[in-house]
């Protein structure tokens, strides 16, 4: 795909990997949707993006709310009149010890890891199948294809979008949609603020958004359907 002028709609943009990955389609030339709850924040990666040579709006709102997600992609459409990408970005690190665990705080990452996702994908799929082109990059993670201990609700939920990815890929691949998953150990950004080693050794929230780029920009031909990223070297 050919990113200059394409629009991308971008979740969990207000810090970390979502952010990098705005700064680095802006100097593209791209079109960002910044979708979030930090307003603040959302509002100065916009202004970053925009220094950058990239057109950026916000769209502000919590993720979980399902109202918030069916409606997000026909906003994002109605402003910049077209919607190429999805990157499914949004998160959160919940982990913890089975017979210790707050089910309430499960089901809740359940709603933002995996839940969400399904309803905005739902929703965009129908605007990105107007391009011949298209693309949902749905952020996994390595706990996606192990298991560890204290690690069951986030790796169960990052199990089911690697599942989804692939049934996805495989029900619209005919159609021009790219459906690629990307599955990151350890990113140096504030949800592993209590992961223990040198965050120096850690993967580089700028290493994910290159990734991304490397997916939009892979030839219409083939699809990078799964990419593992590790760290180099241990922490």
């Amino acid at each position: 795909m050919e990113l200059n002028g394409k629009v991308i709609l971008i979740t969990g943009a207000s810090g970390g990997i979502g952010a990098a990955t705005a700064r680095r389609l802006a100097k593209k030339g791209m079109a960002l949707a910044l979708a979030g709850r930090n307003v603040k924040k959302l509002e100065a990666v916009a202004q970053e993006c925009q220094k950058l040579g990239g057109l950026a709006e916000v769209f502000p709102g919590e993720i979980t709310d399902q109202d918030y997600t069916s409606g997000l992609p026909d906003a994002v459409r109605a402003h910049f009149g077209a919607l190429n990408a999805l990157f499914n970005n949004a998160g959160v690190f919940e982990t913890g010890a089975f017979d210790q665990a707050d089910i309430s705080r499960w089901d809740a990452a359940l709603d933002i890891n995996f839940r969400s996702l399904l309803h905005l994908t739902k929703a965009a799929v129908p605007h990105l199948l107007e391009n011949a082109e298209s693309a949902v990059i749905n952020l996994s993670s390595i706990a996606g294809r192990m298991t560890f201990g204290g690690g069951g609700i986030y790796s169960a939920t990052k199990h089911a979008v690697h599942a989804f990815s692939g049934c996805l890929f495989e029900d619209l691949r005919d159609r021009g949609l790219k459906v690629s998953t990307i599955y990151p150990g350890f990113v140096d950004t504030g949800m592993t603020s209590g992961v223990e080693g040198d965050r120096s050794k850690m993967i580089q929230p700028d290493d994910v958004a290159g990734t991304l780029e490397f997916v939009l920009e892979f030839p219409s031909n083939a699809c990078p359907t799964e990419i593992v990223i590790r760290p180099q070297f241990p922490l």
